[in-house]
């Protein structure tokens, strides 16, 4: 039996975890897409949008909004998106060498190639007698600046960035298979002026007035009908000069998000799909106070919507309900759990026990806890892996053998030979936020020390392997019983009590 016919007898078209990238699954993504509270808000009002910033986790849906309102926009004639997800960095050394009118210019020429893509689908459109003489030159050396010499990288930028150029009639346009300014001759002779830009003298005044062409480009838009046009910035984390440093991330779009007079420029809008490790950045630097921000935070009810929803999508309906799949619910719940209410990581648990099912009994139509207690446990290791590069500080995380500690107690076990070495090594984690102090432990005849705590279960899971799953979650892991709170905690409750963290319950 091979994989995909695996997949085919659990009642599937394909296997539903295969991508963890929404904008791998265009085809299903409006059938499973579960809307955030705030949704409507970050659409706003069409007659008079403005610009905001969504923040999530990596993995947390940031693209999967970007795509629905791509998608919504679709459905209205005057309503134009740019998509600003690909960037050309090859001219800078550092991301903060990244200035706005790196941003203008690359805007500029989406927007005008826009503006021609409008001007040919408008076929009963007089450009002749619409646009006067002088506004059709200005038109023209605009097209001389910013779209005869365009960077090599610029027509696979342009046709994923202007959604709709690819549904155009215009094969030449839709392939670029010639120059652009070959495309815009077309275009023009189509609606009774040829023109040629290559011929244009270059205005070096206009050149240096991007933000006045900026505004000019949008007029201009208006009057074919595009009166509103949002701008949707996205994976500025995935960028070759940021990575997974969320400073370098901020810098990159730092002058874009800081420039109040662009952000509320009449008819448009900036809409920014942020990872949430630059909200400190934006905080600090940009005008929380005039560009709202929502955060896109996810329940394990939502979790588990989406799954059930996802699953009905690539299953024709057949599959409607997650808990159908597992042998077990309790495996649902540690699917969930171990996800760290993460989407991504919730698919790619799943992608996981799948492979680790068909792996030891392809037979089976349900996934069964061994199958489940596997993956999560080759999971948890590979997540740990990819977030801590340090084999030696992986090495130390390994032996600490408890889901909560002090520092007095690792050097006790033998984990490092003192506390300063102790301190050394726990403080990465707690500065990217995996490890926590959660109150003192009070001690006779010493001072009371600090106690630390795991806040991610993974984290949690790679500290304490010597045992199995079952043991793990039975001995570390409580949730809280206030019916308001329901928050999870990882402690060693077999040699002290707790309280939680949020509600002061004890646990």
């Amino acid at each position: 039996m091979t994989f995909k016919e695996y997949i085919t007898g659990l009642g599937f078209q394909e296997n539903p975890f295969q991508h963890t990238n929404a904008d791998k699954e265009k085809d299903y993504l409006s059938k499973y897409f579960i809307q955030p509270d705030y949704f409507e808000d970050v659409w706003g009002d069409i007659d008079s949008p403005v610009s905001n910033i969504i923040y999530a986790p990596r993995g947390g849906g940031k693209t999967a909004q970007r795509l629905m309102i791509e998608e919504r926009a679709l459905q209205h004639d005057n309503v134009l998106t740019i998509t600003y997800t690909n960037h050309d960095l090859t001219s800078f050394k550092t991301a903060s060498d990244v200035t706005l009118l790196y941003h203008l210019e690359y805007l500029n020429r989406l927007m005008l190639l826009a503006f021609f893509d409008r001007l040919n689908s408008l076929d009963d459109f007089r450009y002749m007698f619409e646009f006067s003489n002088s506004e059709r030159q200005y038109i023209y050396k605009l097209c001389r600046i910013y779209l005869y010499e365009t960077p090599a990288s610029f027509p696979k930028q342009a046709i994923n960035s202007l959604k709709t150029i690819s549904d155009r009639a215009v094969d030449v346009w839709n392939k670029f298979k010639t120059p652009i300014s070959e495309i815009i001759k077309k275009i023009t002779k189509a609606k009774g002026l040829e023109v040629d830009i290559s011929k244009i003298d270059l205005d070096k005044k206009l050149k240096m007035s991007h933000k006045d062409n900026f505004d000019n480009i949008r007029q201009l838009l208006n009057r074919l009908g595009l009166t509103t046009i949002y701008v949707l910035i996205d994976k500025v984390d995935e960028q070759s000069l940021t990575g997974n440093d969320p400073k370098a991330s901020y810098d990159l779009i730092a002058d874009l998000i800081k420039d109040l007079e662009l952000l509320e420029t009449p008819g448009m809008a900036f809409k920014f799909f942020l990872w949430d490790k630059l909200e400190p950045f934006c905080a600090r630097f940009a005008r929380p106070d005039r560009v709202f921000s929502y955060k896109l935070e996810w329940k394990s009810a939502d979790l588990q919507e989406m799954l059930n929803e996802r699953l009905s999508a690539y299953s024709d309906g057949n599959v409607g309900n997650a808990k159908a799949l597992f042998h077990e619910l309790k495996s649902l719940g540690r699917v969930i759990l171990f996800s760290e209410l993460s989407p991504r990581d919730c698919i790619r648990i799943c992608n996981r026990i799948l492979s680790e099912q068909f792996k030891l009994d392809k037979e089976s139509r349900k996934l069964f806890a061994w199958s489940t207690n596997v993956a999560i446990d080759l999971f948890s290791k590979e997540k740990v892996q990819e977030l801590i590069d340090n084999r030696g500080n992986l090495s130390h995380l390994s032996k600490v053998n408890s889901a909560s500690f002090t520092i007095e107690e690792l050097v006790s076990s033998k984990v490092a030979a003192d506390s300063a070495a102790i301190r050394n090594i726990i403080r990465p984690w707690q500065t990217a936020g995996w490890l926590q102090k959660i109150g003192l432990v009070n001690r006779r005849n010493k001072r009371a020390v600090n106690e630390y705590a795991f806040i991610d279960i993974r984290f949690a899971r790679y500290a304490c392997n010597s045992i199995s799953l079952d043991d793990f979650i039975s001995k570390y892991v409580k949730k809280c019983t206030t019916e308001n709170c329901k928050k999870i905690s990882y402690r060693a409750f077999d040699k002290r009590e707790y309280v939680c963290v949020n509600c002061g319950t004890s646990l």
